[in-house]
């Protein structure tokens, strides 16, 4: 396996599983707007549970994150498997791997320690529900002393929100800006003169992204989930 598609699979198997929510608070007022054809209070505030075939269920029960408790054991096995690697390429290619790797760890260490402190201020969430974010938070928390301490590398998860929001924008992840792009292109298009063979039709805005595939977005979005 190339290193392109390790780090792809130790990516996936890093934030799959994973119990989350999209707090609204931290998307700028200046682009909420782009979210005005979903419903928001679906989309934002909500526990959401990523599974591993990549499908989305909004958290009803606390058996809807039993599957959380592989957690642990994925990570060790993401462990195993650098480890494997470090011994099999080069010294360049498997610091490329570990620091991109490394990298992606360093915000879901922090992110996942937001949201278990955070979770009952931004949604409705149980005490055992809330259980399930700290076994997050200590399942990452560990898996980055393990990576520290194995690779002799220090990874300093604090993040401020701005970094965080560029973490999601900047991470091989288009869709966002593509969103915006397309709004620009649309008001460039609309202040065009329009010619008299097209006056008879009027154009409209098409949904940038609707109530279907606002979860697709999230994951695409946040969680850069292909």
């Amino acid at each position: 396996m190339d290193t392109s598609k390790t780090l792809k699979r130790l990516l996936k198997q890093l934030y799959i599983p994973l119990l989350f929510f999209i707090p609204k608070s931290i998307i700028p007022l200046s682009e909420l707007s782009e979210f005005r054809n979903i419903k928001t209070e679906d989309f934002f505030n909500t526990i959401v549970f990523l599974s591993e075939n990549n499908s989305t269920e909004k958290v009803l029960a606390i058996k809807d994150c039993i599957p959380l408790l592989e957690k642990a054991s994925i990570l060790n096995y993401n462990t195993i498997m650098l480890i494997d690697k470090k011994n099999n390429t080069s010294p360049l290619q498997f610091s490329t791997l570990l620091e991109s790797y490394s990298l992606h760890l360093r915000f879901y260490t922090f992110i996942s320690k937001w949201m278990n402190e955070n979770v009952t201020f931004h949604c409705d969430a149980n005490k055992k529900i809330k259980g399930y974010f700290q076994l997050q938070a200590d399942c990452f928390q560990y898996h980055k002393v393990q990576i520290e301490n194995k690779f002799s590398i220090q990874i300093i998860p604090n993040l401020n929100s701005a970094e965080v929001l560029t973490y999601i924008k900047n991470d091989n992840v288009q869709l966002l800006k593509n969103v915006f792009k397309h709004q620009e292109k649309l008001d460039a298009i609309e202040a065009s003169p329009i010619p008299k063979s097209l006056k008879k039709v009027r154009s409209q805005k098409p949904v940038l992204i609707s109530d279907e595939e606002s979860m697709k977005f999230l994951l695409e979005t946040v969680f850069n989930s292909n």
